[in-house]
């Protein structure tokens, strides 16, 4: 595959508007659908005679539609946005070899932004050493491993900020199969049209055929500050000419957390997916949706390769602003 060149960083405000004359110049929006709406929206049939599905090719005579299929994965808090093109066993195989995984790898960003997931379970995330961060029908609840202690936490005074402290470390997951989790929200939500463009990123989803990475980048951004789920939302981009951009862009907002991926294996793409290709491959995040003034931070971007094949753990480093101190009880005190 050809060569991915990251653009360098900026001020946030000039990366913001940068961000945004690029993107006009280089994509179009295809799609664009809120994750939480009082209505559900369901993506319209590939073919109104005959209901199949994108991903095995079967049609209601040789497999079940009766399930809601989530277009995106519901435990990142997709309540609203369902398929009509996955019949029932993909939607059940694909959520189990790949949304899991993307669920391990987003558990403590989904505790903390209290992301209601399959059934509305409360999200609950446990580090090995104790730290538990979990939704309950106060807002969020944090229990520090010994020995961070109360009386450490108010040594100074009361803090601006607050460390999380204890093991943050993700359950072990496989990345390529959380990537392939991303891949297959692009797939679903992919106009009609463009679906010719995702076949070979279907087979390789399906194991169908082969897609060879020497790296697989996701662009991950992180937003401080309370984004509820009004936020969350996919938006589906095409590339608007022939140049060294991936055709078809993917950008997952769940809360503060956004993911972006491209769909490999674009016949559009060819020029620099071609074995052998020292094409080099330019990847810009999509900008944020907040953006460079928001009020709590600025959005902060990352690049992730997620090629890995086998179990890995990540950890992250978080912190709250303390708008209202109102007090500490110590686990030998009982609750007031």
């Amino acid at each position: 595959m050809g060569h991915w060149r990251h653009m360098h960083a900026m001020t946030p405000r000039d990366a913001d508007a940068a961000a945004r004359r690029y993107f006009e110049e280089h994509y179009e929006v295809i799609a664009h659908h809120p994750l939480v709406t009082p209505r559900p929206i369901r993506l319209p049939l590939d073919n109104p005679d005959r209901r199949q599905c994108r991903f095995c090719g079967r049609d209601t005579v040789q497999a079940n539609f009766k399930n809601d299929a989530h277009a995106v994965s519901n435990l990142l808090g997709n309540k609203s946005l369902f398929s009509l093109n996955e019949c029932d066993d993909c939607n059940n195989s694909l959520g189990q070899k790949y949304d899991d995984q993307l669920g391990k790898w987003s558990n403590l960003a989904r505790a903390i932004t209290q992301i209601p997931g399959k059934k509305n379970k409360k999200p609950k995330f446990k580090g090995d050493d104790g730290l538990v961060v979990e939704a309950v029908e106060s807002g969020l609840s944090i229990r520090v491993p010994t020995p961070h202690s109360p009386d450490e936490l108010l040594a100074g005074g009361v803090p601006e900020e607050i460390e999380l402290t204890g093991d943050t470390s993700s359950q072990p997951y496989v990345p390529i199969r959380a990537a392939k989790a991303l891949v297959k929200v692009a797939c679903s939500v992919s106009p009609t049209s463009e679906l010719g463009q995702c076949l070979n990123a279907i087979g390789w989803l399906m194991g169908r055929q082969e897609i060879r990475f020497s790296q697989f980048p996701v662009c991950i951004a992180v937003t401080p500050g309370p984004i509820n789920q009004n936020a969350s939302e996919v938006v589906m981009l095409r590339r608007k000419g022939d140049g060294a951009e991936p055709y078809l862009w993917c950008v997952v907002q769940f809360c503060n957390i956004r993911c972006q991926v491209f769909v490999p294996g674009c016949p559009a793409d060819e020029l620099w997916t071609r074995e052998g290709s020292n094409r080099p491959v330019t990847l810009k995040h999509y900008p944020s949706r907040f953006g460079h003034d928001w009020p709590f931070g600025p959005t902060r971007f990352f690049w992730g390769d997620w090629s890995g094949q086998k179990p890995v753990k990540t950890s992250a480093k978080v912190s709250f602003r303390v708008a209202k101190f109102i007090g500490v009880t110590r686990p030998s005190e009982k609750s007031p």
